[in-house]
């Protein structure tokens, strides 16, 4: 039976409802402590990042079905058709979340990711607002989700969206706090393999901080939602500077210079939404973050090609296969409608994209 959400979540974007202004962190000691260590972070690793990005040496492409990942969720559509189209598609690596508030109803979510035993399942285990109030109740559904899967994969990213309020973290420490803890996970698990950071968007200063600091864990894997869609194209730059191969090379380059992760680096979550598309598309429907289908797929294509150029990404995963608002399939009426971007993914393990 489909596990019901809690009021602040929204089932159709598949994330937390906009806070309201009242609901938002004040500014507080604890938030300027962070902001200073954060501060101080970056001088004093400048010199390290900046000769990392300088060398940028690039790792050996992997084939197209070991870079190219896609998000699934049991929320939309019928399982056995979503199970069809993953055989259509051929993709080979597969990200499915599991919130850390349903540990009470995870045979809903082993029973859809049984479907998938001959693919890689990466796990992201969402935290909330309580998971951050109550950190011990915390790790216990993160070691309870990591036991239910652990014959399935071995594979997990903690926490997502880390640097954004309505995700429950009101500051990147308080998600430095959810990750002591986790190596003691590790004890019964030593194959364990274990990715973090989730800064969603472009935000170096939040990225390097889960990454470069003295808390005590260990993660094997760079994982972040880089997602460029306000800009428009992915060829568009933030900050007069930085372009997608360049937002790239530097989180890359983070990563390279971390004392708490290996130099990996795994894009978990990316897409463009759809015009027209509400209530499932995940932002206000503004032309400029917001376009049609051509052009996602345009994009779509664009993305991967120029992350798999850079040779510092080793997989990336469209989030996700199936919703009208940003995904490859519009499953409203009943129907499971593969929209332009869908052939686009496809057209992508031919491997002729990615290379030209």
């Amino acid at each position: 039976m489909k596990p019901e959400h809690p009021s602040w979540w929204d089932p159709h974007s598949d994330q937390p409802f906009k806070l309201d202004r009242s609901e938002k962190p004040r500014l507080k000691a604890g938030h300027l402590n962070e902001y200073l260590r954060t501060a101080l972070t970056a001088i004093g690793s400048m010199p390290a990042i900046a000769w990392h990005y300088s060398r940028s040496q690039k790792m050996m492409p992997p084939p197209p079905a070991e870079f190219i990942g896609l998000g699934i969720s049991p929320d939309h559509g019928d399982h056995d058709a979503v199970a069809d189209l993953i055989e259509e598609l051929g993709v080979r690596k597969l990200l499915l979340r599991v919130p850390s508030w349903h540990t009470g109803a995870l045979d809903y979510y082993l029973d859809f990711a049984a479907r998938f035993k001959d693919r890689e399942l990466l796990i992201n285990i969402l935290q909330s607002r309580k998971s951050v109030l109550d950190p011990s109740s915390w790790l216990d559904a993160v070691d309870e989700i990591i036991s239910a899967f652990y014959p399935l994969t071995k594979t997990f990213q903690i926490g997502n969206a880390v640097n954004r309020s309505k995700w429950g973290c009101h500051h990147t420490g308080d998600y430095l706090e959810l990750l002591n803890g986790i190596d003691n996970l590790r004890k019964s698990r030593p194959d364990l393999i274990l990715g973090g950071s989730s800064v969603i968007d472009f935000e170096p200063l939040a990225t390097l901080r889960t990454l470069t600091n003295s808390n005590c864990y260990q993660l094997d894997a760079c994982t972040c939602a880089l997602y460029v869609n306000r800009r428009g194209s992915p060829h568009a730059r933030q900050y007069g500077f930085f372009d997608l191969e360049r937002k790239i090379r530097l989180i890359h380059a983070m990563a390279q210079g971390s004392n708490r992760c290996a130099p990996r680096l795994w894009i978990t979550e990316t897409n463009w939404p759809l015009l027209n598309t509400r209530p499932y598309t995940p932002n206000s429907g503004l032309p400029r973050s917001t376009v049609d289908e051509t052009t996602q797929a345009k994009y779509l294509t664009e993305y991967y090609r120029i992350a798999y150029r850079t040779g510092c990404a080793e997989r990336v995963y469209w989030w996700q296969l199936v919703n009208p608002g940003y995904g490859l399939v519009d499953h409203r009426e009943g129907i499971m409608r593969r929209m332009p971007s869908f052939n686009a993914f496809a057209d992508l393990f031919k491997g002729v994209l990615l290379s030209e």
